[in-house]
């Protein structure tokens, strides 16, 4: 698939030659990148950087960008990863997907925009711009899910179960965006140095711009996870306050019955000289004791607030 950049993407019909000079867009699958550009350093060096990509990268050589691009897919942040390559000189830029995701970015971006500008570094700029568009109010999205945790934890509804479980799916889920986020920054950056001198100042101002968008997103997803581990934190917390309530529980319950159990053994002996054996009330003098001694106890815990959650 193939494009003329003229303020807008034009698409090239197959077989149609293009004119000496005209900026080009173009993306073709691995394997015909590998067939038709395989003489070439640099052309080596993407397919093999393509090969093993584990993040997003810039290199800038002598005449020339090359580069991948991994950008995790938001439906499924833990799991698979949308990853391809691109070539990028003064006239052309092509990528190299197998995946089609660039093919349904350059056709939104012909169907929606219209650049003042008609450099393939800008139309590159373009895209990296319309990948992170809706970044802010996904990022909004995470905060309104862990406001909705903490409203959780705070009214004691929160499953002791799941709540662990899905507070750590949320930080596995922002550290990989926030990784994305800073491997863009990153590519911006090395764009902006521009050592090689394929760049034009307006150019490097355009990826200084988007590198201070990229810089926010980091600080936001870092702010993000931070609030999750606070809302580990309090969870922890409530739970160690409930155990210890239970632990008070226990300890007023033992205080509460430690004297009835002394006053058995001490009755359940049965010496012979025990006056209160033989006594007609003495039955009725323990019982009353015994009660005696429970309300007491409760009345001063609960005074003393052990009975409070």
């Amino acid at each position: 698939m193939r494009y003329r950049l003229k303020k807008k993407l034009v698409p090239m019909e197959p077989g149609e030659a293009a004119i000496p000079g005209e900026n080009l867009v173009e993306v073709m699958s691995r394997e015909e990148y590998r067939k038709l550009h395989h003489t070439r350093y640099h052309d080596n060096l993407l397919i093999k950087n393509l090969e093993n990509a584990r993040y997003s990268r810039a290199d800038l050589l002598k005449d020339c960008i090359i580069g991948t691009l991994v950008i995790p897919d938001k439906k499924d942040l833990l799991g698979g990863l949308l990853i391809f390559g691109y070539y990028m000189d003064q006239e052309k830029l092509v990528f190299i997907d197998d995946s089609g995701e660039v093919k349904n970015i350059l056709h939104e971006i012909q169907r929606e925009q219209i650049m003042e500008k008609t450099s393939i570094s800008h139309l590159f700029f373009e895209i990296l711009e319309f990948m992170v568009k809706d970044e802010a109010e996904f990022l909004q999205s995470y905060e309104e899910n862990l406001t909705e945790m903490e409203d959780r934890i705070m009214s004691g509804q929160h499953s002791r179960i799941d709540f662990p479980a899905s507070i750590l799916k949320v930080r596995k889920e922002l550290a990989r965006i926030s990784s994305y986020y800073g491997q863009l920054l990153n590519v911006s950056q090395t764009l902006t140095e521009n050592y090689n001198r394929l760049l034009r100042d307006e150019e490097c101002a355009f990826f200084h711009l988007f590198s201070g968008r990229m810089e926010r997103l980091v600080e936001h997803g870092r702010e993000l996870r931070e609030y999750a581990l606070q809302l580990r934190e309090m969870y922890q917390s409530r739970m160690e306050a409930r155990r210890n309530h239970s632990l008070s529980f226990l300890t007023m319950a033992t205080a509460v019955f430690s004297p009835l159990t002394l006053i058995a053994g001490w009755y359940g002996m049965n010496f012979k000289n025990m006056p209160e054996l033989n006594w007609t009330y003495g039955y009725m003098v323990c019982v009353f004791v015994s009660l005696l001694l429970i309300a007491g106890e409760i009345w001063y815990f609960k005074r003393s607030g052990w009975f409070r959650k």
